[in-house]
């Protein structure tokens, strides 16, 4: 695991200017229009709005970005050059297959934490939060399993049909590292979100369109570290 994280950050640090590029093409404008709600948004919940704009963009757009780095990496690892042109065309072929299986995941673990909470409504507090750690769990160990599900749809043409037993095979033996992985970046993560929360409001004269759209953005290109350290488990185990 460690190994994986250290060359994460060597990546992200040599190839910071792709990533950025990458990244900010969709997370630019995006941030832009956030934070335009978030900040001049209609009344009475300007939040409300910003939020599904939010959920849009990660749902629809954020798989392009995604896909445009897997492709560079598959480059930047067989010592290939590679362009930011390059990576977005490649990423762009694999955009609708990684969006249609991120659906497709993201169905398969809401319907049984729903179906779980609502079962959950009609006995006593305790077993509701019982239910809710359950299923927890198990969309953990789920998405723990099939990790590298989008670089097996973007890297090998992976389809609904196939990516599952593919990324299941390629996780097998490595979903503990993986684990550990993805919960030190989370950590590492959510340390600098909450640093930037204390730093705002600690000096409020900071906390304005601009400075937020530049901090977002700058929010969003360290979040590459998890499709980064995905990539290199999956790659590890192709040998």
């Amino acid at each position: 695991m460690s190994a994986v994280l250290g060359e994460t950050f060597r990546l992200l640090a040599a190839n910071l200017h792709l990533f950025t590029l990458l990244v900010l093409t969709v997370w630019l404008p995006g941030h832009v229009a956030l934070n335009y709600l978030e900040f001049f948004g209609p009344a009475p919940d300007p939040s409300f709005q910003s939020l599904r704009v939010a959920f849009f963009l990660q749902a629809v757009f954020d798989p392009l970005v995604v896909a445009a780095i897997l492709a560079a990496l598959a480059r930047i690892k067989v010592g290939l050059p590679v362009s930011y042109g390059e990576a977005l065309t490649e990423g762009l072929r694999a955009w609708p297959r990684l969006v249609l299986v991120r659906f497709v995941i993201y169905v398969s673990l809401a319907v049984p934490i729903a179906l779980g909470l609502a079962i959950g409504q009609g006995g006593s507090a305790g077993i509701l939060r019982g239910l809710g750690l359950v299923f927890g769990v198990l969309a953990t160990v789920i998405l723990v399993r099939v990790a590298v599900v989008d670089a097996v749809t973007v890297l090998e043409n992976g389809t609904v049909r196939t990516v599952w037993g593919r990324a299941a095979v390629i996780t097998r033996g490595q979903r503990g590292a993986i684990f550990g992985a993805l919960l030190l970046v989370f950590s590492i993560l959510a340390a600098a979100v909450l640093t930037v929360s204390l730093v705002l409001r600690a000096a409020p004269d900071l906390n304005h369109f601009v400075v937020r759209v530049l901090v977002d953005c700058v929010l969003s290109v360290m979040q590459t570290a998890f499709p980064i350290a995905l990539f290199l488990f999956y790659w590890r185990a192709r040998g």
